[in-house]
């Protein structure tokens, strides 16, 4: 009796363990689950707390496309996919839209549209297991035709949707990858010619594209551009209006103007990043300064209204305050407009000319894009030639010299906010001459500065201040500066 007693109790422990872990294999929908690495999409749904899908899980169930996303136990899948789940906080904000309180109450077709937009098929000679970073900044289309799915990264690395929608998490799946998303995905219907003919606040910019000819360019579907969109107060205040343009030589310059504001690919707010140059349909770059002001804040600077305004099918607009005025010569040409004037060695750049010219840098300055030259007034050369006991520039050796000007000429586009100011560090940046540079420091004792960088008094479109900081040339920008820079490789004295 005493060992049917220990033996019937054994057998009830392990009955009752076994009824307990068969328990734990089902979810909330008494779905029998396979292990982590075996998981499909829906199961991985499931299986989440951290998002709560049940209402997109019940769109799947009532659209039949759970089937589409489900894999049989023990089997490899067929096809696979990256599905953009939307949480219950997204999909509730759907329904209220409808004016409708369940899932079960959608239009079915539009239910289908919606969740089928929110699903993209892995190609088959892709990754087993796609995760968003695999796929990269692009548009890639959905299960329903003619809604694609936006994927751009911003400048801190982070992945969003359509440029706004935020990832919550990622998972993997047996059959590809679940982003969570905290927006219902929309494809928009207007085209980007659309877009400007119905916001009254851009009037003007669609009215000159229609006067340049150029409205069909932003009808087509087949290519996607970016528009940095000028306001119609900005217009107004330049007189930059529709019936100042008939001549010739007027539309011409209409079109470059244009064209300098838009960027052939769709580009959201969030990747455009600062020192990054954007080349426009003019051939022009364009680019914002740390600050994100669009040209630097001592040139025709302009900033965000609204950012990702209005996106399209076919593109992206960015509503800026001001039109940005193309440049219409080249750095060589600039320097050769700058004065000459020895009496005033503060306002006179004859030496500076005289030694890019001896090095033969005034004809490089003509091929190079997109760098920026650091411009010594005279009486930054005169102090630099007394220091080191020499008596004109023609007396030092071509070799030396040639070193010397490449040291001022950095390997990219900068502006002065892209500059720290006295209290902060340098920034270093490489030259021409391959050294790296720590640049002067954005003041009036480095600068010349009038406007001064220290009041905060900007320059308007147009004009040309004494100061000639963040001169933007075809090619690159110029800075006046007042003192001359050494590099290591010259062995001579620079003026503290």
């Amino acid at each position: 009796m005493k060992y049917t007693f220990r033996y019937t109790k054994l057998f009830v422990s392990i009955l009752a363990l076994t009824l307990f872990f068969a328990a734990c294999k089902r979810d909330k929908q008494d779905v029998v689950l396979q292990p982590r690495n075996e998981r499909d999409i829906v199961e991985v749904m499931q299986r989440e707390t951290k998002g709560d899908f049940t209402m997109f899980l019940e769109a799947l169930k009532v659209t039949g496309l759970d089937q589409l996303l489900s894999v049989e136990p023990n089997k490899e899948p067929t096809k696979r996919y990256v599905v953009f789940a939307p949480t219950n906080k997204a999909f509730g904000a759907l329904l209220l839209q409808f004016g409708v309180n369940t899932v079960n109450q959608l239009d079915l077709t539009i239910l289908t549209e919606t969740v089928k937009a929110h699903i993209y098929e892995i190609p088959g000679d892709a990754k087993k297991n796609l995760k968003l970073s695999d796929m990269g900044e692009g548009t890639y289309p959905s299960l329903q035709q003619g809604r694609d799915i936006v994927v751009s990264i911003s400048c801190d690395e982070v992945p969003y949707i359509n440029g706004k929608t935020v990832v919550a998490f990622e998972r993997a799946a047996k059959n590809g990858h679940v982003v969570a998303v905290e927006d219902i995905l929309f494809t928009p219907a207007s085209t980007l010619a659309q877009v400007l003919r119905d916001d009254p606040e851009l009037s003007i910019l669609n009215q000159l594209i229609g006067k340049a000819g150029l409205t069909g360019v932003f009808e087509d579907l087949s290519k996607q551009y970016t528009i940095i969109a000028p306001s119609n107060e900005g217009f107004i205040e330049y007189n930059i209006l529709p019936q100042n343009f008939n001549t010739p030589a007027e539309l011409a310059f209409l079109d470059s103007l244009l064209r300098y504001h838009v960027i052939a690919g769709r580009y959201y707010s969030l990747s455009m990043c600062d020192q990054k140059p954007y080349i426009t349909l003019l051939g022009q770059d364009i680019q914002t300064d740390a600050s994100s002001f669009w040209g630097g804040r001592y040139n025709d600077w302009v900033e965000y209204l609204e950012t990702n305004a209005n996106f399209a099918r076919n593109g992206v607009v960015h509503k800026v305050d001001y039109p940005m005025i193309p440049a219409s010569i080249n750095i060589r040409q600039r320097i050769a407009q700058l004065p000459e004037n020895p009496s005033t060695p503060g306002n006179s750049f004859a030496i500076a000319k005289q030694a890019l010219a001896i090095t033969g840098l005034d004809v490089e300055l003509e091929k190079v894009d997109r760098v920026t030259v650091l411009l010594p007034n005279d009486a930054a050369f005169n102090a630099f030639l007394a220091l080191n006991n020499i008596g004109s520039i023609y007396d030092v050796p071509v070799a030396t010299l040639t070193e010397l000007m490449k040291f001022h000429v950095l390997t990219r586009r900068m502006f002065i906010l892209d500059v720290s100011p006295a209290s902060g560090p340098f920034v270093s940046v490489k030259t021409l001459q391959g050294e790296i540079m720590d640049t002067p420091r954005a003041t009036t004792a480095e600068y010349v500065a009038t406007p001064s960088y220290v009041t905060g008094v900007y320059p308007s479109i147009g004009s040309d201040p004494a100061g000639r900081i963040d001169m933007k040339l075809s090619n690159g920008n110029i800075h006046c500066i007042l003192k001359v820079q050494v590099p290591k490789a010259v062995k001579l004295k620079k003026v503290p």
